[in-house]
C-alpha cells in the first residue's frame, strides 16, 4: 500500500530555503528518534550534509508515493527507559569535552538526542548499562563520520579501532585518539558486566522484540559467545563502512550488484552491533546454540534490512539533493527503474523482510519446557516495539 509523498509541495524544490530545510530536518530526526535504531548509522553525517550549503536541487516538483513504513513488525507502541532524561545529558557532556566539540557540532549532538534512541532500543537497561549504550551510540555515529572521506585514512582508523578490543592493547590516550578512547571505554564496561547471573531474558532485535526466555545460569562459554559476537559484528560493520568509502572514492557505488549492495548495507547500518549492545544491556544470556539457529539469524537479517531500507526511503530526497549515492533508490534507478518503480521495489523488499520474519518465528524450535512455553508466547504475541 502506498502512503506518503516525499517530493511534493506547493513550492518547487529548486531553492532549498531555511524553512524547507528545517522541516525536512525535523521530520528525519523525529523518525530516527522514534525508532529503535532505525538509522543509527548516518544520523550525524546526515545532519551535516543537510546544512544549507547552497547546492542546486531538482528543478521539478513531483509526487513520490512511499510504502507503509509502520506496518507489521514496525508497528506498536514503544516503551522508554526511565533513565533517559538523567543519563543523556551526562553522556553528551562527556563526549563534548572528550572530543573538544565546537559549539555548532555540540548543538547538533544535543538535537540528535541519541539517549532517546537507546531508550527505545533498551527500555529495561539499568542506569549504568543505559549510559554505556548511549556512549556507544554516539561513538558509532561520530566514528562513521570520521571515516567517510578517504579510503587509506579510513582503513588505518578501522584497524586501530578494532585493535582496542584486544585485551593486550594498552590504554588509549584520550587527548590523542578520543574516538578510539570512547570505543575502548565501552568495550571495557562491556567486559566488566559480562558475567554469569540468573536472569529471565528477552532478545531485542532492532525494530522488534524476539523473546527467548531461558531461565538458567549461563555458562562461561555463553558469555564468551557474546563477546565474540560483539567483536565480529563491529568488525563487519567497520569493514562494510570501509567498502562504502572505497566505492565512493572510486565512483563505483552504483555499479554494485543488488545482492552485494544489500549485504554491505545491512552491516554498515550498524544494526547488528546494536543487537549485541542491547543483548548485553538487558542482561541476556542466550545459549550459543540458540543464537546461531537459522530462525534467529533470519530475524536479525530481516531487522537489519528493514533498518536501512526505511532509512533509504526517508533520506532519498536529501540524498538526491546533495548527490549522495548510497541509497537503494539511486541504484535501482541506475538499473533502469523509474523513481516510482524504484520506490515500489523498495517496498517489496520491506514486505519480504516482514514475511521472512514471520516465517522464521514460526519455525523456532523447542529447546526445553521453559523455552517451549515462552516460544509459544512469541508466536502468539510477536511483541513489537517500534511505532
Amino acid at each position: 500500500m502506498q502512503h506518503g509523498m516525499i517530493l511534493q509541495g506547493p513550492t518547487e524544490i529548486a531553492m532549498f530555503s531555511p524553512i524547507h530545510l528545517a522541516f525536512d530536518l525535523a521530520i528525519y530526526i523525529l523518525y530516527i528518534l522514534l525508532s529503535s535504531k532505525m538509522s543509527v548509522s548516518g544520523a550525524i553525517s546526515f545532519i551535516y550534509n543537510a546544512l544549507p550549503l547552497g547546492r542546486p536541487q531538482a528543478s521539478k516538483t513531483r509526487a513520490l508515493y512511499t510504502p507503509d513504513l509502520f506496518a507489521g513488525i514496525l508497528s506498536g507502541e514503544p516503551e522508554r527507559n526511565p533513565h533517559e532524561t538523567a543519563v543523556g545529558p551526562r553522556s553528551e557532556a562527556w563526549t563534548k569535552e572528550l572530543v573538544k566539540m565546537d559549539a555548532r557540532t555540540a548543538k547538533i549532538l544535543t538535537k540528535a538526542n541519541f539517549a532517546y534512541l537507546i531508550s527505545l532500543a533498551a527500555p529495561e537497561a539499568d542506569e549504568d548499562a543505559f549510559r554505556m549504550a548511549v556512549d556507544w551510540c554516539i561513538w558509532q555515529e561520530f566514528d562513521e563520520g570520521s571515516m567517510k572521506d578517504k579510503t587509506i585514512e579510513a582503513a588505518r582508523e578501522m584497524i586501530d579501532m578494532l585493535a582496542t578490543q584486544d585485551d593486550t592493547h594498552p590504554p588509549v590516550e584520550p587527548k590523542r585518539h578520543p574516538l578510539q578512547y570512547m570505543f575502548q571505554s565501552v568495550w571495557h564496561r562491556f567486559q566488566k558486566v559480562n558475567n554469569p547471573f540468573r536472569y529471565s531474558i528477552h532478545k531485542i532485535l532492532n525494530l522488534t522484540n524476539l523473546v527467548l526466555r531461558l531461565q538458567r545460569n549461563p555458562s562461561p562459554e555463553e558469555n564468551t559467545g557474546l563477546e565474540q559476537r560483539w567483536k565480529f559484528t563491529h568488525k563487519k560493520c567497520l569493514f562494510a563502512i570501509l567498502k562504502q568509502v572505497d566505492a565512493t572514492q572510486r565512483k563505483i557505488v552504483l555499479d554494485a550488484d543488488l545482492e552485494d549492495y544489500m549485504e554491505t548495507r545491512r552491516h554498515s547500518i550498524g544494526a547488528y552491533c546494536l543487537f549485541q549492545v542491547v543483548e548485553w544491556a538487558h542482561g541476556i544470556r542466550a545459549r550459543q546454540e540458540a543464537m546461531e539457529h537459522p530462525s534467529v539469524l533470519t530475524c536479525e537479517r530481516a531487522a537489519a534490512d528493514l533498518t536501512w531500507l526505511v532509512n533509504d526511503v526517508l533520506s532519498y530526497k536529501k540524498d538526491l539533493a546533495f548527490g549522495v549515492q548510497h541509497n537503494l533508490m539511486c541504484l535501482l534507478i541506475r538499473q533502469g527503474h523509474s523513481e516510482q518503480e524504484a520506490m515500489n521495489k523498495t517496498g517489496e523488499l520491506m514486505e519480504n523482510c516482514q514475511r521472512d520474519w514471520d516465517d522464521a518465528v514460526a519455525e523456532l524450535p523447542f529447546w526445553d519446557t521453559e523455552t517451549d512455553r515462552e516460544g509459544k508466547k512469541v508466536r502468539e504475541t510477536r511483541i513489537m516495539d517500534l511505532p
